[in-house]
């Protein structure tokens, strides 16, 4: 796996996502009555005695044994997947995807349980989850995307075939409605961490990927977006086969007209190390 060695700072990642990290801190909040759910047969013994135990777990020790403990009978990820897929409450499912994106993002080496879970069911684990981007809500919406990068990026197993054209499209329309996405900073941060991978890279090119980026540069993109679509364009630029098309799609004009406009430093260093790896693909 073709990864960058480059590290986005924390506060970058924190303002990537700030509507979707202020709406999950009152989500947190929100803690569902599962006793009630599991007297309603509304879910099974098995999901409430994992989910209850995982909540009650008070740090990451307790957490991973919760995790190993039901890890190998395939219950973390079948609980999981029960509560975001058959729960019909949406104010529930956006505390269940909450609380896996917290589960993925303190220990990346976890999203191995949902993986290897899948795997033997002879399934992928985007079998579960993509359909969930079609739901109403925009919340459940955007956490469910950024789990899905998480779990495309952090493991072993790469999103391939339909599937990740299925994703890509996604997010691709994100772009597109750039001005009415309240959550487009979450899009890009879901692209920044997609196209470090270089198999996703030439993906996303041939979904013409990249004119979508350039499409929403153009429009009324602030400056954290615009750092954050030159950025992916920036991991883009490592593969050199796409360094060398993306003058003919645009590319520089777009980050040329923020340039000559941008007084952000980020923004600035950003775009001309993206010019700078545009140029060293092509002399090569």
């Amino acid at each position: 796996m073709a990864e960058l060695a480059h590290a986005i700072p924390a506060v970058d990642m924190i303002n990537a996502t700030s509507r979707l990290q202020i709406e999950a801190a009152e989500v947190r909040a929100s803690k569902p009555n599962w006793g009630s759910y599991l007297r309603s047969q509304m879910i099974p013994q098995e999901d409430y005695n994992f989910i209850s135990a995982y909540e009650n777990a008070k740090n990451k020790e307790e957490r991973d044994g919760v995790l190993a403990a039901n890890d190998a009978n395939g219950q973390a990820a079948r609980t999981i997947v029960n509560l975001i897929t058959n729960v019909a409450k949406d104010q529930n499912v956006r505390y269940v995807l909450t609380l896996l994106d917290d589960m993925l993002q303190e220990d990346k080496s976890r999203v191995e349980i949902f993986h290897n879970a899948a795997r033997k069911q002879k399934r992928t684990v985007w079998s579960w989850f993509l359909g969930i981007l079609q739901r109403q809500d925009n919340f459940i919406v955007n956490q469910m995307s950024s789990i899905i990068a998480k779990l495309a990026c952090f493991g072993s197993t790469l999103m391939e075939g339909s599937e990740l054209n299925y994703y890509f499209s996604f997010l691709k329309d994100q772009l597109k409605s750039s001005s009415t996405n309240e959550y487009m900073n979450t899009t890009a941060r879901c692209l920044q961490m997609m196209l470090r991978i270089d198999p996703y890279r030439h993906a996303f090119m041939e979904a013409e990927g990249i004119q979508s980026i350039v499409a929403a540069l153009n429009g009324k993109a602030n400056f954290q977006l615009q750092y954050q679509l030159a950025f992916a364009l920036w991991c883009l630029t490592f593969n050199p086969d796409i360094a060398r098309r993306t003058p003919s799609l645009g590319v520089i004009q777009a980050l040329g007209d923020i340039l000559s406009e941008s007084s952000k430093e980020k923004v600035i260093r950003i775009i001309i190390a993206t010019f700078s790896s545009i140029l060293k693909k092509v002399d090569e």
